[in-house]
Parts: structure tokens; C-alpha cells; sequence
């Protein structure tokens, strides 16, 4: 069975975008200390961002396993699966958070979308900045027509119950 493809082949799929407030580049296994570091500078917050109390970053995760991570990512975005953009400060100095875009074949949504900024920014208000760049930014761009935001947009529960409906939907 041939799997479906998440965008067209003649889509084209942005490795780098500039925003006045941030860059979101592709995610490679180059970037893996200073992700490390951002991922590790913000363990606590990043265990609420793909799931409710997640175990996400673990306290004793290493940079061997964040660059096995990183390798996953690259392979994905190089195979048009999936796409992780690490997300830099404009003077592109350093990591400050991640974009994830994936798909969702399930029913009831085409991609499901998660990103996460440091704590340091995050106090900052560039949370807020970056999730309405988002939505814009895949609205006018991808062609993506129902995108989920777990976490964000949903609730949990709400993406739990999403989750759920749409498998059994899918059987």
C-alpha cells in the first residue's frame, strides 16, 4: 500500500523563514547543542507542549539521544513526512524554540502542529508571536486546510477526544 504523500511534490516546503521577531530554519543534527541546550534551558514547560504531563525532555536526557531526535527530524523533512523547524533569535545566534508540522490521515484535521519556545522568550511574549505567525503562516502558505494545534487550540481532553473519535472513525 502506497502511502499518501503529507503535501504535493510540487509544493515547495521553505527550509528558512524570517520573521521580525524570530527565524524558523529546517531542524538539522548541526543545530544539536544549541537545541540541546534550549530543550534543557526549558524541560519543565516543554513536558506540557505534545502531551499532558508528558516525561519529555527526561532530566537525564543527553545530547547523544537529543541528536538522535534532531537525525529523525532531518530524515522526515528530507522525505517530505513530516517538518521540524528550529526556531533562532533574529541575529540567528542561538535556538529559542522548535516548529513541528505533521500529518494527520486520521479524519477530522490534515496536520497537527506543535512548537514550543524557551522560558526566557516565553516571558516575553514571543509565544504568543509565534502561534499567530503560525496560523497565519500555514493558512496563507501550506497547503494544509484543517491544521489541529494540541494544547493550543484544544485542550487536552479536547485533543484526546479528537484522537479517539477519529480512530475509531478510521477503522
Amino acid at each position: 500500500m502506497m502511502e499518501k504523500p503529507f503535501v504535493p511534490a510540487d509544493f515547495e516546503v521553505l527550509e528558512q523563514v524570517e520573521t521580525t521577531d524570530f527565524i524558523l530554519r529546517k531542524l538539522t543534527t548541526k543545530d544539536v547543542e544549541q537545541d540541546y541546550e534550549a530543550v534543557m534551558s526549558s524541560k519543565e514547560s516543554l513536558r506540557q507542549i505534545f502531551a499532558k504531563d508528558d516525561d519529555w525532555p527526561a532530566d537525564d536526557m543527553t545530547l547523544e539521544a537529543n541528536h538522535e531526535d534532531l537525525e529523525y527530524h532531518e530524515t522526515e523533512f528530507n522525505e517530505r513526512k513530516s517538518f521540524a523547524y528550529t526556531m533562532r533569535n533574529v541575529d540567528d545566534s542561538r535556538c529559542i524554540g522548535c516548529v513541528y508540522i505533521y500529518p494527520w490521515f486520521r479524519g477530522g484535521a490534515d496536520a497537527v502542529i506543535y512548537y514550543w519556545v524557551i522560558d526566557s522568550e516565553k516571558a516575553k511574549g514571543l509565544d504568543e508571536k509565534v502561534g499567530s505567525f503560525l496560523r497565519d503562516w500555514i493558512e496563507q502558505v501550506w497547503p494544509i486546510e484543517t491544521p489541529v494545534y494540541p494544547g493550543r487550540g484544544l485542550t487536552w481532553e479536547e485533543w484526546e477526544a479528537f484522537k479517539e473519535k477519529n480512530r475509531k472513525e478510521s477503522e
